[in-house]
């Protein structure tokens, strides 16, 4: 097919480079002239511009911008994609980025693939990021089936589980399992930087090993991205900070009162829910 990318990141370079492997023609859009070069020289497409009017060969478009610029995309962007090429998009939140689209052109599917780094920008992409990753499709009643069974065939293609989920059952899962995680990590990161004890904090950094890295790691990624997070999912990740501050309550309580026997239960069944996050 002839696939365009609206944006060449760590999400849309790595389609790129996949999609390229599978012998896709891939029309690559940069934002200015110096990612564009540095696109050209990793060949992140097979064709690469600034110029939107690429996109007009495209039988399929993906957008993988910013959520804010996909929430409230150019006028030049709307205008340049064929009413008859299907569109869909790998913003990480789906009910305001469906609303809109879905007003903006007939043949709109919204996607999310489960995959990431901490790295963004042109620099960032890598041709196994989607490798067994989980991708979530989003369609609504509105949505045409031609559009849905393309794009669910094109991301079979590329070695990932396809999901089906509402745009709203989607927002309310993933502020539980990936965007809750970027608050929790910033908190903790917070915590152990103990910025009024310095013999602490050299202590704490020397030692910090591979489960405080583990367990930060989202909280040292794009601090973009957890900014629109929480603007564009609140309700949904305010739930989830409560939900996890009645949690976190619980199990202080449970020390304070020295109730091991119950902290043990609720450690265990943690340990025990745990197998059924983790693939």
């Amino acid at each position: 097919m002839k696939i365009g990318i609206v944006g060449l990141g760590l999400i849309g370079g790595s389609l790129g480079l996949k999609l390229q492997s599978l012998n896709h023609t891939i029309y690559g859009i940069t934002n200015n002239k110096l990612n564009e070069k540095k696109a050209k020289e990793k060949k992140l497409a097979n064709f690469v511009s600034c110029d939107l009017n690429l996109l007009k060969k495209c039988e399929l478009i993906i957008l993988a911008l910013p959520i804010k610029d996909l929430i409230n995309p150019s006028q030049l962007l709307v205008a340049s994609i064929p009413q008859e090429t299907i569109v869909t998009d790998v913003g990480s939140v789906k009910e305001p980025i469906v609303n809109k689209w879905e007003k903006l052109h007939p043949l709109f599917v919204g996607s999310h693939p489960m995959a990431g780094t901490e790295k963004k920008g042109v620099d960032s992409g890598f041709e196994s990021l989607f490798k067994n990753a989980k991708w979530i499709i989003t369609p609504t009643k509105d949505s045409d089936s031609n559009a849905i069974k393309t794009i669910c065939e094109l991301i079979k293609s590329i070695d990932c589980e396809i999901c089906l989920a509402s745009p709203k059952e989607h927002d309310e899962a993933v502020s539980l399992i990936s965007h809750l995680p970027i608050f929790l990590a910033s908190a903790l990161i917070e915590t152990a930087h103990t910025k009024n004890n310095q013999s602490l904090l050299d202590l704490t950094q020397k030692l910090a090993a591979s489960g405080f890295s583990d367990t930060s790691r989202v909280g040292g990624g794009n601090e973009q991205l957890g900014l629109d997070l929480a603007m564009n999912n609140q309700i949904n990740v305010l739930n989830a900070i409560n939900n996890f501050k009645n949690k976190l309550n619980l199990l202080e309580s449970l020390i304070r009162k020295k109730n091991w026997e119950l902290l043990s239960k609720k450690l265990a069944e943690s340990k025990e829910n745990r197998q059924n996050f983790i693939n």
